[in-house]
């Protein structure tokens, strides 16, 4: 039971500091990139562009990282899977 409510606190803390956190200019427009990124591979997998997916999902992936290292929730993209196109 003790356990538990120590977990507990542990979860109310890290979202309060997620809450702060994306009070930061700096995060909420990294977070908006985020988004973009995602929005942007869904275009260039319509216009069947295996390149660019590829190149927009590697500057993904490390943005992703930090705002998750973070605690701040970032949508999840639909990655390109396969090999890259040689270029």
């Amino acid at each position: 039971m003790i356990a538990d409510l120590k977990q507990r606190i542990k979860d109310v803390e890290q979202k309060a500091a997620a809450k702060e956190l994306k009070k930061s200019d700096s995060v909420r427009r990294t977070l908006s990139i985020v988004r973009g990124i995602a929005k942007a591979l869904d275009e260039a997998k319509a216009e069947g562009n295996t390149a660019l997916r590829h190149a927009l999902a590697d500057a993904h992936k490390p943005l992703s990282a930090y705002l998750e290292n973070r605690g701040v929730r970032v949508p999840k993209p639909r990655l390109p899977r396969g090999r890259k196109p040689r270029s």
